[in-house]
């Protein structure tokens, strides 16, 4: 309804439309913590992959609209003051979003493009059957977020066939969910937080060599996640458990196939 919208509020000329499309692999290393409690860190490679549409709006103005996707696994280590250590957790990381924005041109090598959109990321944490150093039972935990991502990008020619890629990002963060596994532990039923309060940030750059019909790009990103204490559930015997609030950062590199 967004999209419409703005198709009807700019009166696009149907026929002035051009498309694009990326795909590529992505190597990441990202950190999780809960301060005072535990940590998490380890690779993760994965594809990631995005559709635009561009819509001729006005002069030297273009409405842009469409998905992006990501699903990349990993093996994490934990490591816990409380509960001792864990190498080779499983990790799967998924993101979805459905971006707007208006992309001026500035000058003709010169592009800006403010967005904005829906975003959801999903991570699933599975440390069920293994044991700490300790001898703590891991579980599995499946962590989602939902968010408004406000963002800007910008871009530079240098020359016909290079170009310079630069994006940042502030993500609203609306509601996380945490479903805890716990039934997997003798003793412990299955337990779902609430997380109503944090933020999320990413940039990232890249470079684009131009080639006859389609161009490669390579260059790094950063995101980063701030979440505040979730709010309190109880299980059937009045246990009250909360996820912790907590930050993650995950640093990494981009290789993108543009057609």
């Amino acid at each position: 309804m967004l999209v419409v919208a703005l198709l009807m509020l700019v009166g696009v000329n149907a026929y002035a439309v051009d498309f694009e499309a990326q795909v590529g692999p992505e190597i990441s290393h990202i950190t999780y913590k809960e301060p005072g409690v535990m940590t998490e860190k380890g690779w993760f490679y994965g594809m990631a992959g995005r559709a635009e549409v561009k819509f001729d709006v006005a002069k030297d103005l273009k409405l842009t609209v469409g998905p992006e996707l990501k699903l990349a696994k990993g093996r994490v280590d934990y490591s816990s003051p409380i509960s001792g250590d864990m190498n080779g957790i499983d990790d799967t990381l998924f993101e979805a979003r459905a971006l707007v924005g208006l992309q001026y041109q500035l000058t003709p090598e010169a592009k800006i493009k403010p967005y904005t959109g829906f975003g959801y990321r999903s991570l699933v944490d599975d440390s069920s059957g293994k044991q700490t150093s300790t001898g703590a039972w891991g579980y599995e935990r499946w962590i989602r977020y939902y968010y408004i991502p406000v963002g800007v990008a910008f871009s530079y020619d240098f020359t016909k066939d290079w170009t310079a890629k630069a994006y940042a990002e502030y993500d609203i963060f609306l509601r996380g969910k945490v479903k805890t596994y716990l039934s997997s532990v003798p003793g412990y039923e299955d337990i779902t937080n609430t997380q109503k309060s944090g933020y999320g940030l990413r940039a990232g750059a890249q470079v684009e060599k131009k080639f006859t019909g389609w161009a490669v790009s390579f260059g790094p990103y950063v995101k980063y996640w701030k979440i505040k204490d979730s709010e309190v559930t109880y299980d059937s015997l009045g246990r009250g458990w909360i996820e912790p609030r907590n930050h993650s950062t995950e640093i990494g590199s981009a290789l993108t196939l543009n057609f």
